[in-house]
């Protein structure tokens, strides 16, 4: 059985990699001003490390996956995950987003919300697994 914990301050070094790696197979999430996704990791961790919270997925000592929790607002967090391609389709995202709905709920959440690439409907299929409902559609054009 995976175990889930609470990021440190050790596994910076792995969640910046993750971030990155999220980012990097769907460019378009870091269309946010400069496009830069350095600039996007670091910002992600400024937010994770001032508001929010990570939780890592680990099998016998092996870390599977990561998902960050970054405030909206006082009451509502944005989610983003990432798990290792090999661990893929084992239940860890599930129970990444399980236990951070948890803690961002005993942190005074009262909603939370996910951001993917329309066509990524693994992450949709997820997302509505463990109870997320879409609200709106969000249509962009780069100019």
């Amino acid at each position: 059985m995976n175990q889930i914990r609470l990021a440190s301050i050790q596994d910076e070094t792995y969640l910046k990699k993750s971030i990155q790696a999220a980012y990097h197979e769907y460019p378009r999430l870091i269309a946010r001003g400069n496009g830069s996704l350095e600039v996007a990791v670091e910002r992600v961790l400024e937010d994770v490390s001032a508001e929010g919270f990570a939780h890592i997925a680990e099998d016998n000592g092996k870390v599977l996956g990561v998902s960050w929790w970054v405030a909206e607002n006082p009451e509502e967090m944005s989610v983003a995950y990432y798990v290792e391609p090999e661990a893929r389709k084992n239940g860890v995202a599930t129970q990444l987003l399980e236990a951070g709905l948890s803690e961002a709920k005993a942190r005074g959440a009262r909603s939370s919300l996910i951001k993917t690439h329309p066509e990524n409907a693994a992450s949709i299929s997820l997302a509505r697994k463990v109870g997320f409902e879409p609200v709106v559609a969000l249509l962009r054009q780069a100019l």
